[in-house]
């Protein structure tokens, strides 16, 4: 039997993800919280967000459980906000974004936003590859909801 949110032809993975992603800030937040900015004072000064805003993303993503707030010091009133495994789990989507942008953006929109690795010095790409690591080619993927 299918409900009525399977039969909702909006509905899918991607607009899952987007009731948690999709405004203007989260990624922002994440993104930030993945480099080790991670109190809210500093989140405010990177990102030049208004408080109220900031405090309602760092709240949608704590209770979306990408982000976990705890005491900066046992027992204290300052907080500071970590990635959970479910933030980790953004990476490859934050690169893919970065990626997408170097390739489709004019020289003059292009951002600073490389991803390198630390052991190598070499910029890192993301690719779509099967259960045993080899490539797939973007004319065999079909993407079915």
């Amino acid at each position: 039997m299918t409900t009525e949110r399977e039969q909702d032809p909006v509905h899918c993975a991607i607009s899952d993800a987007l009731s948690v992603l999709g405004d203007r800030w989260s990624l922002l937040v994440v993104r930030d919280v993945l480099r080790g900015i991670n109190r809210f004072d500093s989140l405010q000064d990177s990102l030049h967000i208004a408080r109220n805003i900031l405090a309602q993303r760092l709240a949608s993503l704590e209770e979306a459980g990408v982000l976990v707030k705890s005491p900066i010091k046992p027992n204290g009133k300052r907080m500071c906000y970590n990635p959970t495994p479910k933030c980790l789990g953004l990476i490859p989507v934050l690169v893919s974004l970065i990626d997408w942008t170097a390739n489709w953006s004019s020289e003059e929109q292009k951002r600073w936003a490389k991803v390198i690795d630390k052991t190598t010095g070499e910029e890192v790409k993301i690719g779509i590859v099967d259960n045993n690591n080899n490539p797939i080619p973007m004319s065999q993927l079909s993407i079915q909801f």
